[in-house]
């Protein structure tokens, strides 16, 4: 949408100022509390304030300065009528003026300025970040470029995007949501309806019952609209076709122009596919090609809203019912709430209103900041009473000191008193040791010499296992010799063989290089050559695809069209041809009537038929005589008449369902006459026979007989005359003749049928049979149109029959022989268009194969392995190396055969030193074997010798070991002593005390807490001052964000109230604007109105007075072509203060007759040729006159298939 030219000048002006001061105050202080809250007031206010300032201003421009100002004129009644002769062509039947508007330059250049808008609403809801980046007038700036880059290149993209498997859209369709088609299946009381909608205007034309309004309903359905909304259903599933189990609709939308959507994915042109079950509603949006790629409603709708498109907006979709109902009765309220939709000011309402929150919750947030400056405050005091408890820490310092010295000395006082106890206890267990050793003083000798024993023993077995390591040692040394040399075999055979591998290789390199040098010069020209041909071939296969590509191209479009014109000759060709056909029918139909007519002039029922004259013979003989009274009655046409002969057809068209029907009194006269109709109408169309009871009264209908209360208007049962009373009742009970009036006044019946107050009792329609129209009333009214055609049974002389029935056999013979020559011509140009459309067909086959074998053919070049030659210097250099390296590896190999068979000899030798140590060992093992079982024999007697002694000999160990413990206890606390009596030395000198050692350490703890508190600040005054002078700094600091906190609420309080008054001067712009249009449009006819507005109420009351001078008319007094004609100029005014891709109208011509349909459909295609980047869709059950042209698409819808 365009924004208003009158507001463009402030869009970002005052956010950018406000931030930008706000910023430059704050940016040298550190991140705080206070910063923070200041940046969220300033993030959410710029949200609203902008999304307010998006919706009022982004409105379209529609007026200059000078149109205003005569408006305004108009209003204060300043507009003054032109004369007479200037209005002639404002009459009833003037076409309407097509002035062309000077509004599309202005719109085309705020473009960048719209992209930028559509922008910010695509991903309001990803870059919320981006208002706070947006502080500056610069970064606005920025943003506002990057805007229009993006949907600069989403257009580029758009007319990039090629489907080499899809035809092009029409050119036409040059703006985003333009609908392109519409399929519906079994969606109400379309089977399978494909429609192809025109870019500019589009008339749907057919009868009642056509499904127009189903077009329009699946529309809504289509894009995200509810079944409500549309007042054809109070569920979707109930529009499902009867007896289906599922329906779809298909809706196919432009994507090209400005500001398309997803253009790189979607393409040209999207489809949104609804399908709806018995069960469940699905979405499906489709790209270009017909793939899917979202079935989220979410993104279809921001689809919709890049579009534009809201269709449960009236004035851009207006249904059957609220057609019908739009201006019956301009209720004020009513009005408001209609216009602050049509014009969206209603958002801008709401917006304003959650804005004016957000302003009382920055408030609350100010009151905030308020209570942490006074919490700042109270840090303040604080450390000033810290500062005066520091002065006094010496004092506190100085008890610290005694106590710790009393805690020392009493700690050499402890462990003095622990030495002396652990001296006593070492005297006792002297004592007891020297007993358990005059105890065991016997047994100590012989053991001692057995141990002697042993200990020689023991000696001798360390000399043999000494002499047994050294032999041990000799053949381990050996046999790691061995092993070693096996190592090196292995190794040594290795380097053998890789050495004859590398000269192998060496080798097979050597005379490599020897043959390419000898064929280097011939290969190195002939790959040079293949390679400029293939460059040169492929650069001409190139040229020729990009040239086969444009000719397909061009053959395509041309195919395209041919294609079109094909369907469109076929489907006139289907309809001459199914026209031909009922042409014949009719033609021998006629023929056989006349035939029959010819033969029975003298009988009245001939006109029946000569089987309704055989049929009735055959009833006068079987009921001849005293049953003539329960003879069935028929044809019932022959009982009844008109006397009035200028209702004589309408009562036939009434009656005609009945007038050859058969009346019995029982079922067995029933199957009785069924046999009989069958026996005589052989050739089928039996007449129907109707059981009911036969009595020699009519019924007195005075009771239910409707009343008429109008001139010129009587009763259908009055211009019926009938003189069988059996015949009479049937009409009374089936047709209800009583309650039907008839008038030839159009304005009479919508008089009696559209307001229930005026509704006549028993009345169920009003005809009109000057004008075809059937009226009912409410609170079912409904208006249809009705085909009265001759009569041909009630009152018809035979002769004149015969004329009527011949005339129509030349009209027939003379359309015939049109639509022969209509047939042929179509026919013939069908089939040339057939035979083009193969020879395009063919053309692009041939092209495409041709391109396929190209193609082929270049990937086949750019594939080609082309020989890889050396460089010549390269390959002697390389010849020279191997041979070096071959006569390298030869040597090699010599000498490491040379080292194998050294060690090999080394091997035998060291395997025979091992052998020989060996049986060295053999003998030291049993002479150890021996000197261990002596040992043996000694060690138990020792065991003996301990078995009596044992629990002596553990008592005296025990005592040994506590003795040594003990002794080591007290060199401990000797060491303790004298550690804690120096370290209290150098404390101080012993000072007594009485406090034991718990309230002494309760006391340190007690100093140390206070020296803590006064030295939190690294325990020095100068730091707490400091922190002092840093907390006062803060306190300040807080009280001038406060201020400039409260400083910026003041002004966006003032912003908020100047964007209230805009809002209320544009909602005064946009009321004035639409009563201006509405007043240009109803001077075409010389109408006149007057509006009475108020704000306050929400009131919008509109009087009309039509051009009959009545100045006390209002809308109930108008007539039904006067209010159509209304709503279609409130309808215009309403369009000129919006924008939108596309408008569906329903019915617009409901309430008219033939002139003013006239002029209101030219109105509406004055306004679509005015408007050519819209798309207008208007549906009527009339048959309109309107040709169909470049701009115009007149689609005829007939009835489907129930």
């Amino acid at each position: 949408m365009c924004s208003s030219a009158f507001s463009r000048s402030w869009d970002f002006t005052f956010f950018s100022k406000l931030c930008t001061s706000s910023s430059s105050s704050w940016s040298n202080q550190s991140s705080s509390e206070p910063d923070m809250v200041l940046s969220v007031i300033i993030k959410k206010t710029q949200f609203f304030f902008f999304f307010v300032l998006y919706v009022v201003l982004n409105r379209p421009a529609l007026f200059t300065r000078r149109e205003t100002n005569q408006m305004e004129r108009s209003r204060s009644g300043a507009v003054r009528r032109r004369n007479a002769a200037d209005s002639d062509s404002d009459g009833s039947t003037a076409a309407p003026s097509r002035k062309r508007s000077k509004r599309l330059p202005q719109i085309e250049s705020e473009t960048d300025v719209e992209m930028e808008n559509v922008e910010y609403l695509e991903e309001e809801g990803e870059e919320e970040e981006s208002f706070e980046e947006a502080s500056t007038s610069q970064a606005a700036r920025s943003q506002s470029s990057r805007a229009c880059q993006t949907g600069r290149k989403m257009s580029r993209r758009a007319c990039n995007f090629t489907l080499p498997t899809e035809l092009s859209i029409p050119t036409a369709f040059d703006r985003c949501g333009k609908v392109i088609s519409m399929r519906l299946t079994n969606f109400m009381c379309h089977s399978n309806l494909f429609m192809e909608f025109g870019p500019n205007i589009n008339f749907l034309v057919g009868n009642n019952g056509s499904g127009k309004s189903a077009v329009i309903t699946a529309l809504a359905l289509g894009l995200t609209s509810s079944a409500r909304a549309t007042n054809r259903a109070s569920s979707i599933q109930k529009l499902i076709k009867n007896g289906e189990a599922s329906a779809t609709i298909a809706i196919t939308l432009s994507n090209a122009g400005l500001r398309p959507f997803k253009a790189d994915i979607f393409g040209p042109h999207l489809t949104v596919v609804r399908q709806i079950r018995h069960s469940s509603s699905t979405y499906d949006l489709q790209d270009a090609r017909g793939r899917s790629v979202s079935k989220k409603v979410a993104e279809i709708r921001r689809m919709l809203l890049c579009f534009g498109i809201n269709v449960e907006n009236p004035i851009f979709v207006l249904n059957q019912e609220a057609a019908r109902e739009f201006l019956k009765e301009l209720e004020p309220a009513s009005n408001y709430r209609l216009l602050m939709k049509a014009t969206q000011l209603d958002v801008c309402t709401s917006s304003l209103t959650e804005c004016h929150a957000q302003r009382r919750h920055f408030t609350q947030d100010l009151d905030q900041l308020e209570k942490k400056r006074d919490a700042v405050a109270k840090q303040v005091e604080a450390e000033e009473e810290k500062l005066s408890i520091l002065k006094n820490k010496e004092v506190v310092k100085e008890k610290l000191e005694q106590c710790r010295v009393k805690l020392a000395w009493m700690a050499v006082t402890r462990y003095q008193e622990e030495l002396n106890n652990l001296e006593h206890s070492i005297k006792l267990i002297e004592n007891k040791k020297a007993k358990l050793e005059h105890t065991t003083s016997k047994k100590e000798s012989t053991q001692a010499t057995m141990t002697q024993q042993l200990k020689e023993f023991e000696a001798t077995k360390n000399q043999i296992l000494a002499t047994y390591k050294i032999q041990d040692e000799k053949l381990r040394t050996a046999k790691r010799a061995v092993q070693d040399l096996l190592l090196k075999t292995s190794s040594i055979k290795a380097q053998i063989g890789n050495a004859e591998r590398r000269m192998r290789e060496d080798q097979h390199a050597y005379d490599e290089c020897e043959k390419l040098i000898g064929n280097y010069h011939a290969d190195f020209n002939r790959v040079k050559e293949q390679r400029e041909e293939h460059a040169n071939k492929m650069e001409a296969l190139k040229e020729q695809v990009a040239n086969s590509e444009e000719i397909i191209a061009r053959l395509r479009e041309e195919q395209q069209q041919i294609k079109r014109e094909i369907t469109s000759v076929q489907e006139r060709v289907d309809a001459i041809k199914n026209e031909r056909i009922k042409l014949h029918k009719s033609k021998q139909s006629i023929n056989w009537e006349i035939e029959a007519l010819s033969r029975n002039k003298s009988n009245k029922l001939s006109v029946y038929g000569e089987q309704a004259i055989k049929v009735v013979q055959t009833l006068h003989t079987q009921y001849a005589g005293s049953n003539m009274h329960r003879m069935p009655r028929g044809p019932l046409g022959q009982y009844i008449s008109a006397p009035n002969p200028k209702y004589r057809d309408l009562v036939e068209n009434q009656l005609m369902s009945c007038l050859r029907s058969y009346i019995v009194s029982s079922d067995n006269e029933r199957k009785s006459l069924r046999e009989l109709l069958q026996n005589k109408f052989q050739g089928g169309n039996i007449p129907t026979i109707i059981t009911s009871p036969f009595t020699d009264r009519v019924y007195d209908v005075s009771r239910n007989k409707v009343r008429p209360t109008t001139p010129n208007t009587t009763v259908l049962i009055d211009e019926i005359n009938c003189d069988d009373p059996v015949v009479m009742n049937y009409l009374i009970d089936m047709l209800r003749i009583e309650t039907v009036l008839v008038t030839e006044s159009k304005e009479i019946a919508e008089f009696l049928t559209s307001d229930l107050e005026n509704v006549p009792p028993h009345l169920t329609k009003v005809l009109v049979p000057n004008l075809g129209l059937e009226y009912i009333p409410t609170p079912n009214y409904a208006v249809y149109s009705t085909r009265i055609n001759p009569a041909r049974y009630i009152h018809i002389n035979v002769d004149d029959r015969i004329r009527q029935l011949q005339m129509e056999q030349s009209e027939l013979q003379e359309k015939e022989a049109s639509l022969e020559i209509d047939y042929m011509q179509h026919r013939k140009k069908l089939e040339s268009t057939q035979l083009e459309s193969t020879k395009k067909s063919s053309m692009i086959g041939q092209n495409q194969s041709k391109n396929q074998r190209a193609m082929q053919q270049i990937m086949e070049l750019q594939n080609f392995d082309y020989q890889e030659l050396p460089e010549y210097d390269r390959l002697k250099s390389h010849l020279a190396d191997s041979g070096e390296k071959i006569e390298k590896c030869r040597e090699e190999r010599q000498m490491l055969q040379q080292k194998l068979s050294e060690i090999q000899e080394r091997r035998a030798q060291f395997e025979a030193t091992a052998a020989d140590e060996s049986k060295v060992l053999e003998g030291i093992n049993e002479k150890l074997s021996t000197l261990d079982t002596e040992a043996r024999e000694v060690e138990s007697k020792i065991r003996s010798l301990d078995l009596h002694y044992e629990e002596n000999t553990r008592n005296f160990q025990k005592t040994l070991q506590l003795e040594r413990k003990m002794i080591g206890e007290k060199e401990t606390v000797l060491n303790d002593l004298e550690k804690a009596r120096i370290e209290a030395e150098k404390m101080g000198e012993f000072i007594a005390t009485t406090q034991s050692e718990e309230k002494i350490r309760e006391s340190i703890s007690r100093y140390k807490s206070k020296i803590k508190q006064v030295e939190q600040l690294n325990y020095n005054p100068e730091e707490v001052e400091r922190g002092l002078i840093t907390l006062r700094d803060d306190l300040d600091l807080q009280a001038r964000h406060l201020a400039v906190v409260d400083s910026v609420i003041k002004k966006l309080r003032m912003a908020y109230h100047q964007r209230a008054q805009l809002f209320q001067r544009s909602r005064h712009h946009y009321f004035t604007m639409v009563q201006f249009q509405f007043e240009q449009a109803l001077a075409m006819r010389q109408f006149k109105v007057s509006f009475e507005t108020s704000d306050k109420e929400k009131t919008w009351k509109i009087n009309v007075f039509p051009p009959s001078g009545n100045e006390t008319s209002n809308t109930r007094s108008l007539s039904g072509g006067e209010r159509s004609f209304t709503t279609v100029s409130l309808l215009k005014g309403l369009w000129s203060t919006s924008d939108h891709p596309f408008y569906f109208l329903d019915e617009y011509d409901v309430f008219t007759d033939e002139v003013n349909r006239k002029f209101i459909t030219e109105i509406l295609i004055g306004e679509g040729l005015e408007w050519m980047s819209r798309q207008y869709c208007f549906l009527t059950p009339q048959d309109t006159a309107v040709e169909a042209s470049d701009h115009i698409t007149v689609h005829k819808l007939e009835a489907p298939d129930r």
